[in-house]
């Protein structure tokens, strides 16, 4: 058998001159090119070529520079490009070809490439061969179906789909004709190119003919390790194998099957990222997701489960098991025939509409009887359940949704509340009795380990079940509330007001900062109440507060952003609100009751977040100290896993700690250097999403009302406390409540890559009138971190980059 000769490579224009008479599964316009030596010796022969070599009537004009497209560099989009081109207006030909020479490197062996303007395109992207970072074995496509452009995508204005293929995926995982057609061709160029790692242009017209545009080597190709190709084709099969696993029918579970995700529920992507490190996975699985959740649903009335985790870890890539969390949020009375049909409807829904998953509890599932629950229960399950059915579920939602609304002695709010307040209190006398330079942590050094293991297993797991009993309290109040918004009891702009007038602890802390600048208090009386915060909850590496000596330098004296000072319904609203509550069956409660409900519910909500984290942080503190004293780094103890920590501190290593702990880190530190080349999407639904995972597009929760432009800036959780911030849009991937520090420096709007309507950082946005999209998703988060401006429009419902004229 003959071995073809593959095409060598060249410039954009050369590439595809030699593609085209060979290319199969696509087409390559019709094009001319010629140098910027060659424009400046006779750019009327240049024009002259161009109109008669290309019979159209408009054309777009394309850089083909020498630095585009090279082995080893690429400066692909560093140069520009003309669109729709009159070819017969030579004026207006000719002032194109300049503008591309212009832009281009004043090499004279530099080319402009000129070919036909492609009309009617209904797709345009780019597929790349492999993960451009890590040279991971995907086929990663970003397209655009809705602008009609064939550069929407190149140059950041639209992402409209994305996806990772396995380059080993079984071809009836690829259930788009569309999708199978790239990568058809994308295995063609990578025959004839006699290279596997290509970045290609392309266009789908709307009589359905596929264009190449481009096609390039991927430069990052030369730092990829020879390895990841075959680690991650092998990490799939195990990965795929423990999909079907969690999957499989569970004694005590409702439901024939699971859907992993990052962001339903307790949302560990928003909480701790979505490949955070062993040490902050392992403290998140201790106080939240092993058996608090369920502990404090069924407290509330909520189904008991058996002793099953909220959390599972795929090659260091959190994931919410949402089969379990649809089964913690059904009634404790719900029959189980019932229960089955309900969390099979729940997760059937979750697979057709994967949008909704940062928003499960209001989209999905039925978790408290708001006035509309009928409604949708009705429209979305009706079904699933027969109407005695659907009386009897509504009946026990009724019963647990009156519970929770108890604002007396016996209520299940006030008993948190109680919780809370011991738990500060004894945290001011811990405080009282530290030794000087205590605001870390009264224990030494040497006595570090056990300090922190005696926090984590006291203090801190008390407090997240109180934290998580509230935060579901603020979560049926947050349903009522907006189900009392589309059913007409209240007006958007009222609930914006009300939610303006809650009180949490970032106001107080707000307030606080401010006094300090004004020179009314001291830092220290700041750091006194506020030092333990850190941005980045568990994550060790973070600094405190009180570790962070820039917090207070170049500080401006902010003014805090006008509260509302108190809320009052109106005659009219509270008619409306007694109305929509006895329809419910919940007469026996008043709207200023309902109102009082959640306003304890969202603000003790970010209080005993506040409260918990405080023993969380000083045990971090404490095992750095003791970490230090034995030769760890806390970028050595971040990769330890706590349960090692919990077993040392009384089973320790007949070793220096050192010596065996640092093998430990390094063995974590390798295995999540790995675990960055093995791409997941943010959804599981079966194994087909193992190896073909859509990106889906997230739709932002819009806090407010409010319209701002300005600078964009990234903040993270290594970010300096005097980074300038004001009337900036901040922009956070997960947005922990220790990011407060970032509403001391004026910014105009936040935008968060993961959260939910009722996150923390949307509820300190809501009191403050901050606009703010959290949860924008992955693919438009991408496309703000390279904007120098930004606009977020409530209002509108719309965040994106804006170009600087």
């Amino acid at each position: 058998m003959r071995t073809v000769r593959p095409i060598r490579l060249g410039t954009k224009a050369e590439t595809l001159e030699r593609l085209r008479p060979k290319l199969r599964s696509a087409e390559v316009l019709p094009l001319v090119y010629f140098t910027v030596a060659e424009w400046k010796q006779a750019p009327e022969r240049c024009l002259r070529a161009v109109q008669r070599r290309l019979a159209v009537e408009t054309v777009v004009v394309r850089s083909s520079a020498l630095v585009e497209d090279g082995a080893t560099e690429s400066r692909a989009g560093a140069f520009d490009s003309v669109l729709d081109v009159a070819v017969h207006d030579v004026a207006a030909l000719q002032a194109a070809v300049e503008h591309v020479v212009t832009s281009m490197t004043g090499d004279p062996r530099d080319q402009v490439l000129v070919q036909p303007m492609l009309e009617s395109v209904a797709a345009g992207g780019v597929v790349m061969t492999y993960d451009i970072v890590h040279g991971s074995p995907y086929f990663v496509l970003n397209y655009d179906e809705r602008s009609g452009r064939t550069d929407a995508v190149t140059a950041g204005r639209e992402v409209h789909k994305a996806l990772r293929v396995s380059r080993h995926a079984d071809p009836a995982y690829i259930t788009s004709p569309r999708v199978r057609r790239l990568i058809d061709l994308a295995r063609e160029l990578e025959a004839l190119c006699g290279s596997p790692a290509l970045d290609i242009e392309f266009a789908i017209g709307r009589d359905g003919r596929l264009w190449l545009l481009q096609a390039r080597r991927i430069a990052t190709a030369r730092g990829w390790h020879p390895v990841t190709e075959r680690r991650v084709a092998r990490q799939l099969v195990f990965v795929e194998h423990f999909v079907r696993e969690c999957s499989t029918p569970q004694p005590g579970l409702f439901g024939r099957r699971t859907i992993l995700a990052v962001m339903p529920d307790w949302n560990p992507a928003e909480m701790i990222g979505t490949t955070p490190r062993p040490l902050a996975t392992s403290l998140y699985r201790e106080l939240i997701t092993r058996r608090t959740w369920r502990e404090a649903r069924a407290g509330m009335g909520y189904r008991e489960l058996p002793p099953v985790d909220l959390m599972v870890v795929v090659n260091s890539h959190p994931y919410i098991d949402v089969r379990a969390s649809f089964n913690s949020l059904l009634p404790a009375s719900v029959a189980a025939d019932t229960g089955e049909r309900l969390v099979d409807a729940w997760l059937d829904r979750l697979d057709v509409h994967p949008e909704h998953h940062d928003k499960v509890e209001f989209e999905i599932a039925l978790t408290c009887l708001d006035f509309d629950a009928r409604k949708r229960l009705r429209d979305w399950y009706g079904s699933m359940l027969g109407r005695r059915e659907q009386t009897m579920f509504l009946e026990q939602l009724r019963a647990l949704t009156s519970n929770a609304l108890r604002t007396d002695a016996r209520g299940s709010l006030s008993g948190v509340e109680a919780t809370v307040a011991t738990l500060e209190a004894d945290a001011l006398v811990m405080r009282a009795t530290a030794p000087a330079g205590g605001r870390t942590g009264s224990a030494d050094a040497a006595q570090g380990l056990r300090h922190a293991v005696s926090l984590i297993r006291g203090a801190a797991a008390r407090g997240t079940l109180a934290f998580a009993t509230v935060a579901r309290h603020a979560f049926i109040a947050e349903a009522l509330l907006r189900s009392a918004v589309r059913r007409g009891a209240l007006a958007p702009e009222r609930l914006e007001q009300f939610r303006r007038s809650i009180r949490t602890v970032t106001g107080g802390m707000v307030d606080a900062y401010e006094r300090v600048t004004r020179g009314e208090d001291t830092p220290d009386d700041f750091l006194t109440h506020y030092g333990h915060l850190r941005p980045g909850t568990y994550d060790i590496t973070s600094r405190r507060y009180d570790e962070r000596d820039e917090l207070f330098v170049d500080s401006p004296v902010q003014e805090t952003v006008a509260r509302v000072p108190g809320f009052r319904l109106t005659p009219g609203e509270n008619a409306a609100l007694r109305r929509l509550l006895d329809e419910a069956g919940l007469g026996t409660v008043r709207g200023a009751q309902l109102l009082d409900h959640a306003r304890r519910a969202i603000a003790g909500r970010e209080h005993a977040k506040f409260v918990f984290t405080r023993a969380l942080s000083d045990a971090l503190a404490a095992l750095a100290r003791w970490g230090e004293a034995q030769g760890l780094s806390r970028d050595d103890l971040s990769f330890i896993d706590w349960s090692t920590f919990d077993r040392y501190a009384v089973d320790p290593a007949i070793d220096y700690a050192d010596r065996y702990l640092l093998e430990i880190a390094q063995q974590g530190r390798q295995r999540h250097a790995e675990a960055h080349a093995f791409r997941l999407g943010h959804i599981v639904r079966d194994a087909r999403d193992v190896y073909v995972a859509t990106i889906h597009r997230s739709e932002p929760n819009f806090i407010g009302t409010g319209r701002t432009t300005g600078p964009a800036v990234m903040v993270t959780a290594q970010s300096p406390g005097d980074t300038t911030l004001y009337g900036a849009v901040a922009c956070i991937e997960n947005a922990d409540p220790g990011f407060d520090w970032i509403f001391t420096r004026g910014i105009a709007a936040l935008v968060t890559k993961f959260g939910g309507m009722n996150s923390h950082m949307a509820i300190r946005c809501a009191e403050l009138g901050i606009p703010a999209a959290i949860g924008c998703g992955e693919q438009t988060f991408e496309r703000l971190r390279s904007a120098s401006l930004v606009e977020v429009d409530c209002a509108g419902r719309m965040v994106r980059p804006v170009r600087a004229h």
